[in-house]
């Protein structure tokens, strides 16, 4: 399956709704993986080209979407969608450990957007860069969250979305 982003939409469409409706929360979820996919395959497409052919603007395309859009989605996690799980799994302890684990995740996987879009403005601006290193930032970080995303579907989001297994 394949993603397609529009970059330079992705920073606006990534602004959490916040209603507590169980269909919005879920629709917003869904929505909001699909914009971090499209982006997955943006920065996959960035690799692939290193070092020879690499489209300079979709760097910066994807270095400006790239911390809005992981921020937005952690923020809306955090304060919407954790607490309903919290509230409707209070018994459950292996839930709250999980939810503290996605939380830890989430303030890592911030520093790591933080260093890969000082990378990817580096890269757009035709600066000298590893592009060994670059490209397995933009590995890591991709495949790190593509992970994270089908954990999410699996473990806390299969009563409330359809589990669909990532695949490119």
């Amino acid at each position: 399956m394949r993603h397609d982003i529009d970059l330079t939409n992705a920073i606006l469409s990534a602004q959490p709704v916040r209603h507590s409706s169980q269909d919005v929360m879920m629709s917003w979820i869904r929505h909001a993986h699909e914009e971090q996919l499209a982006l997955c395959g943006a920065l996959e497409e960035i690799a692939d080209s290193l070092p020879a052919s690499v489209n300079r603007q979709k760097c910066i395309y994807a270095a400006k979407a790239l911390c809005p859009l992981i921020r937005s989605m952690h923020q809306y996690e955090e304060n919407v969608l954790f607490p309903y799980l919290s509230q409707r799994h209070a018994n459950a302890g292996p839930m709250l450990a999980t939810l503290s684990r996605l939380k830890f995740e989430h303030f890592e996987d911030e520093g790591y957007a933080e260093e890969l879009t000082e990378a990817l403005l580096r890269l757009g601006s035709g600066e000298p860069v590893n592009d060994e290193a670059v490209g397995y930032m933009l590995r890591g970080f991709f495949e790190g969250v593509r992970r994270h995303i089908a954990f999410e579907k699996a473990h806390l989001l299969h009563d409330y979305l359809p589990f669909s297994p990532i695949s490119e």
